[in-house]
């Protein structure tokens, strides 16, 4: 069991939107069954929705809709009083039991060194990480690590996640910008290591990062083990067509050629024509959820955003 004083001073934040709403309940069934000693206080970000689950102590925050994903948060961590969180986006599904004694020790470690802002819970293999006797089975992210800010499952000193943060950016602009925003902070950064980054065993939180194992949300659209591990788990009654559901192969693809660093002519051409599908069911997708009228004007709003992100990032780079 989890440490009575880690439930006492941490809370569970899930960080979603009404959009995702079809998600929250197969998300909190495998809360439910997965982490049974999971934080009493549970809050849901989200715009204007409001959910409640059997046998959880749900409290929605709710924020105006134009409010920018770092402002949901904020107005979210200002309203809590534990002194962590753990971090967590709707799409995290647990895929075994969470393993409450590596947050019992993280908690520990963090109750005897304040310097430690996170101990973030996701797996990482990544060789540049500093290797240290102090803090078993974790090691030290430096200031060059990328993405030394993320949004994967973490335990978050609250007030240290709370100065972290730019109001004005979106979750990608937190991980790439607020990285290098806060590189010579002299905060701890403690990241769960392993060389072997697919064993669930060996997971605090066992879920999948990556897309390519078929878990989770991508491009706004279920992925395509999504349903066969629910129905596994009792989970039937999840809605699949309001957000569409993306097959291995087309994941596969939309990767060759999305995230294609050095495309070649053709490979330009076809990304190109990818970004234009991806836009194109955003907006079926949003007047799917929220009507025609509705759903055109946040399609356009989410165009602008994406827009002024890009060339807000260009012309910071000169």
């Amino acid at each position: 069991m989890i440490d009575n004083k880690l439930i006492d001073h941490c809370s569970l934040v899930v960080s979603s939107c009404d959009k995702y709403e079809t998600v929250w309940y197969p998300y909190f069934e495998l809360i439910k069954k997965y982490w049974r000693d999971h934080p009493n206080e549970i809050y849901l970000i989200t715009e204007s929705k409001t959910y409640t689950h059997k046998g959880l102590n749900i409290t929605c925050i709710n924020t105006k809709s134009k409010s920018t994903w770092s402002e949901r948060l904020f107005n979210c961590l200002t309203k809590i009083t534990s002194k962590y969180i753990i971090f967590s986006l709707e799409d995290f599904f647990l895929l075994d039991n969470v393993k409450s004694d590596q947050l019992e020790k993280c908690f520990h470690w963090m109750e005897d060194n304040p310097g430690i802002a996170v101990c973030r819970l996701a797996v990482s293999c990544n060789k540049d990480l500093k290797h240290t006797l102090q803090y078993d089975g974790y090691c030290i992210a430096g200031k060059d690590i990328g993405y030394r800010l993320d949004t994967q499952f973490a335990l978050w000193n609250r007030e240290a996640l709370i100065n972290f943060l730019d109001l004005s950016e979106s979750p990608w602009e937190f991980e790439e910008y607020g990285t290098v925003r806060i590189k010579d902070t002299d905060k701890i950064f403690l990241w769960f290591y392993t060389d072997d980054d697919y064993s669930i065993c060996n997971m605090v939180f066992p879920y999948r990062i990556n897309q390519l194992y078929g878990f989770g949300i991508a491009w706004g659209k279920w992925l395509w083990n999504n349903k066969k591990w629910f129905v596994e788990n009792g989970i039937n009654k999840v809605n699949y067509k309001k957000l569409g559901v993306l097959k291995e192969k087309h994941v596969k693809r939309r990767i060759k050629y999305l995230y294609n660093q050095n495309p070649d002519t053709l490979c330009k051409i076809i990304k190109y024509i990818y970004r234009c599908v991806v836009y194109t069911e955003k907006v079926a997708q949003n007047i799917r959820i929220q009507g025609i009228i509705i759903g055109i004007k946040a399609s356009l709003s989410e165009f602008a955003q994406a827009m002024k992100r890009k060339y807000t990032h260009r012309s910071n780079k000169y």
